[in-house]
């Protein structure tokens, strides 16, 4: 046998395990997401009595509410809930960007500071869930800012996130008129849900080697240095709890995941991934319990399958890697800006897993996948993060389903219902605008931005780089997904303030349309069981035409910037 072949049956069997691991992360996901599905359900149907922790939470839950003075059977319109959720939500935005911007009146302060537009970008981002970060330095944020400023948030907008979805699930299960007390639900979706499966996650990882402490940093005595390094410390392991569970995202650290402080090992890398991908994954499922086991079980198929071709493109190019080096005979993959402890395809699925919900966590550095491996990720941010975050999921693909439904039963001449609750005109202008109102936030800015020189200049790769890691910036602002591509200098007005404006349109311009979409359904009552004059939305016909007008849709909106982006760097690369 020559060296040739050798090489040949390494490189086949190294790709083989790969992909296995591939479809094992896909195998948990959907294992964890089957056990939690049943807890959440009763969430959803507001039975949050008849679940094991109701004896703690429901004490702390009423003990708030008494607090606040809200009742909880005192109902709201989708007028009075968003907007006591964005109330809330700006009073909690506004306490978060004094405490942060005058850190050095409160406590743990040691010369940490941070300018006028990176505070309000840094608000913005924890505020809408989407933890985009133009810094690096965790020095920049004292502890106290980290703990009471950042981490509230992150607890805050992923609770506000799944209380959406109670609100959009109640408006089509219910015909009152009325979608819920966001109060009620807020601190439901906190002490049920959230709170607790942190406190699990913050142990895990304390047990795994994950610092705790209070400590801002200690000092260090590299090897081949004149003088001590200061190793930023923190309570990492809380952080990264709410982090992952809340699909928030955010680090203390710059390399995000890719530090090993905050990912020490192969075991928190998946202890990590699961933390982030139960949520959304469960509250799909919950669905089945909720309305229609057929229909759940349908969307899980068709975001799966989407899951599946993008983790199989982004390992498949992953693995192949640069042309250039390949042909020196190296059959490792691309491993630059990836961690060897981690691995190829743990590191792949870790960071698609993390664009396919709004985590955007990073376990490598984006910049420095092949083009089409960054393809694989941009797939998923706009498409607006397919399985979403905490809550935000179900909505996303709801809208999507109404829009389906819609054109399946004018292409066969059926009714438009679902739940047999007829479609009209004005739910079918809302989901409309829900699902255009994306694109139109992510590429409008991007050809605004094209056209300024002065900002232009600050890139450091060339012109089809600058269009992907600029579609890859506003499209993770957009989709509140945080996740970031970098290449050029984030850290200015100009980005900090766009990008700012971008994050709000992309969580509350399109919560508040789709709430309101919740809002038409609760007024409808159903007008009959499931006929023959009526789309079955939990056949396999009806996914095939979902994930068609999901890709349609998503997809096709972007491609004359995928082809000028990133499509471009994958043929000069390859020499097409």
């Amino acid at each position: 046998m020559t060296s040739e072949s050798i090489y040949q049956i390494i490189d086949s069997n190294r790709g083989v395990s790969g992909i296995i691991i591939v479809f094992i992360y896909i195998f948990l996901a959907l294992l964890f997401g089957y056990l939690i599905s049943n807890y959440i359900s009763k969430l959803y149907m507001d039975e949050e009595d008849k679940t094991w922790l109701y004896p703690i939470s429901g004490r702390v839950t009423n003990f708030f509410e008494k607090l606040l003075g809200e009742d909880k059977n005192k109902k709201m319109k989708f007028k009075d809930y968003f907007l006591n959720l964005l109330i809330f939500n700006a009073a909690a935005g506004v306490i978060a960007f004094i405490a942060i911007y005058f850190q050095r009146f409160f406590p743990f302060y040691d010369d940490n500071k941070m300018g006028l537009s990176l505070t309000f970008n840094t608000v913005v981002s924890f505020l809408t869930n989407t933890d985009l970060e133009h810094f690096s330095n965790p020095l920049k944020l004292s502890i106290f800012s980290w703990t009471f400023s950042i981490m509230g948030l992150m607890f805050l907008s992923a609770a506000t996130g799944f209380a959406a979805s109670m609100a959009f699930v109640r408006g089509i299960r219910n015909d009152d008129g009325f979608i819920g007390n966001f109060y009620h639900d807020f601190l439901v979706s906190l002490f049920y849900l959230i709170f607790p499966l942190s406190i699990l996650g913050a142990v895990i990882f304390i047990l795994a080697g994950v610092p705790e402490t209070l400590r801002a940093y200690i000092d260090v005595y590299p090897l081949f240095s004149s003088g001590p390094e200061k190793l930023p410390l923190g309570p990492i392991a809380t952080f990264i709890a709410i982090k992952y569970v809340g699909t928030n995202g955010g680090g203390i650290y710059g390399a995000n995941a890719a530090y090993p402080l905050g990912n020490p090992n192969w075991f928190t890398n998946i202890v990590s991934y699961i933390l982030f991908i139960i949520i959304p994954t469960g509250s799909i499922m919950a669905l089945g319990r909720v309305f229609i086991k057929r229909f759940a079980n349908m969307l899980v198929y068709v975001l799966f399958t989407i899951f599946a071709i993008t983790s199989l493109m982004t390992y498949l190019s992953e693995f192949i890697g640069i042309p250039e080096i390949s042909a020196l005979g190296s059959y490792s993959g691309n491993m630059i800006g990836k961690e060897v402890y981690l691995g190829l395809a743990p590191t792949v699925m870790f960071q698609v897993g993390s664009v396919f919900t709004s985590t955007g966590a990073a376990s490598g550095s984006i910049i420095s996948y092949t083009p089409v491996g960054i393809l694989g990720l941009l797939i998923n941010l706009v498409l607006n993060d397919p399985l979403g975050g905490v809550g935000t999921g179900v909505i996303n693909i709801f809208t999507y389903v109404i829009f389906t439904v819609f054109i399946s039963s004018l292409m066969v001449g059926k009714l438009p219902e679902i739940m047999s609750i007829r479609i009209g005109s004005r739910e079918m202008k809302y989901s409309t605008i829900a699902l255009l109102s994306h694109p139109l936030i992510v590429l409008i800015p991007l050809g605004v931005t094209l056209l300024i020189p002065g900002v232009m200049e600050t890139f450091l790769n060339g012109h089809a780089s600058n269009i992907t890691n600029l579609l890859y910036e506003f499209a993770s602002a957009a989709s509140n997904n945080g996740s970031e591509a970098g290449g050029f200098l984030t850290d200015s007005n100009y980005f900090n303030y766009l990008d700012g404006i971008i994050m709000l349109l992309g969580r509350y311009l399109i919560l508040g349309i789709q709430l309101l979409l919740a809002q038409q359904f609760a007024f409808k009552k159903p007008k009959s069981e499931y006929t023959r004059a009526t789309i079955d939305i939990g056949s396999p016909a009806f996914g095939f035409m979902l994930f068609a007008v999901i890709i349609m849709i998503g997809l096709l909106s972007y491609l004359p910037v995928f082809a000028l982006g990133p499509l471009y760097s994958w043929a000069r690369a390859f020499g097409i």
